[in-house]
């Protein structure tokens, strides 16, 4: 909090940054000197006793002006004493937790309004004894309205003297409105966040196969041929195509097309590794990218593709069709479109050999 000064005319002189909890310490301490001084002028023809009583009124003035504040700002005191366990509330605490501000609390009043409303307020706050400065609380009960209010407490460990009484003072706001809004920001966020990553999915798969479409593949291909190239990791590319695809389309119509390249997705993607990387990139064509597959593997798998779809996508009501495959291994130099051209050479060499098999990039 900032309290600002002013002179007489009314002119603001400038800022004191203060804590509420030092204020109100420090307004009962010269409150209780005043009381002592007074008691000790004598002889002094009641000039001290008089001075005295005009401070005490410009004081009191002060603590006026503070419960104003306190009520304007919507916040509360608490004070707190280990030895006894004695609690103080300001009318703003009173009022935070639903009670008339000018409530008469008896000794035991506070611990059963807090321990009805499920809060460990002085166990929180016993838990930082030591600790110097000032520190957070927070928690949350059930206000009259039956609406949940979120609290946040600025507390510090008080001890004036030697022999005084070590308490603990804490300023107390209620920042329900301040957390409903933090909350809505966070979800709001988690929605952004959801949907941009959905956008993201949508954007790199093919929206009939639900495989990774042409840009997905040959962003994740040049970094996997970059990695292969700096760090000597292997890999290898698959490209395989539906052989006689037109023939489909004429013979059984756009819709049993269709049909054919989501069944041979679904065989690929079962038979394909885990690591790998499945997608279609355009008409009949697609392509698997295989991260630490020698030339040798990379057959392998390619021949598992091969006879996958060959035997199953023989069963139903879709007409049955066979794949050419084209294999390469990742050599020094290649970059993604290198690697992808050999893979494409190979294809085309297995569809001139009579297709329905694999060859290996030369």
């Amino acid at each position: 909090m900032v309290i600002r000064a002013f002179d007489l005319a009314g002119a603001m002189t400038g800022p004191v940054s203060v804590s509420l909890a030092a204020l109100v310490v420090a307004l009962a301490m010269a409150l209780c000197l005043l009381g002592r001084a007074a008691s000790r002028d004598k002889g002094h023809n009641g000039t001290l006793t008089r001075l005295l009583r005009r401070r005490g009124r410009k004081l009191a003035e002060i603590l006026r002006l503070f419960d104003m504040a306190e009520e304007i700002a919507n916040l509360g005191v608490w004070q707190y004493w280990p030895d006894d366990g004695r609690q103080e509330w300001s009318a703003g605490m009173k009022g935070l937790f639903g009670l008339d501000p000018q409530t008469e609390m008896l000794p035991g009043d506070a611990e059963t309004i807090l321990a009805t409303n499920g809060v460990e307020l002085v166990g929180q706050v016993m838990s930082r004894r030591g600790r110097k400065g000032t520190f957070n609380v927070s928690f949350s009960f059930n206000g009259l309205d039956g609406l949940e209010r979120e609290f946040r407490m600025r507390a510090c460990h008080v001890r004036q003297g030697v022999r005084a009484r070590p308490h603990v003072v804490g300023v107390l706001f209620d920042v329900t409105d301040i957390a409903r809004r933090e909350k809505r920001l966070r979800q709001s966020q988690e929605i952004a966040v959801r949907e941009a990553k959905k956008a993201r999915r949508l954007a790199e798969t093919d929206p009939l196969t639900g495989l990774a479409n042409r840009r997905r593949v040959m962003t994740e291909l040049d970094r996997l041929v970059m990695r292969s190239r700096d760090g000597g990791e292997m890999l290898s590319l698959i490209i395989f195509d539906i052989d006689h695809f037109k023939r489909v389309n004429d013979t059984f119509g756009h819709p049993a097309g269709d049909e054919v390249l989501q069944k041979i997705a679904r065989i690929a993607a079962q038979h394909a590794r885990a690591g790998d990387l499945l997608g279609r990139i355009g008409g009949e064509e697609f392509i698997c990218v295989a991260p630490g597959a020698d030339q040798h593997l990379a057959g392998l798998i390619a021949e598992r593709l091969r006879l996958a779809i060959a035997m199953e996508s023989a069963a139903g009501a879709v007409p049955p069709v066979t794949v050419s495959l084209g294999i390469a291994s990742c050599e020094n130099g290649d970059t993604a479109l290198s690697l992808f051209a050999r893979a494409d050479r190979a294809l085309y060499q297995a569809k001139e050999g009579g297709r329905n098999r694999a060859r290996l990039a030369a």
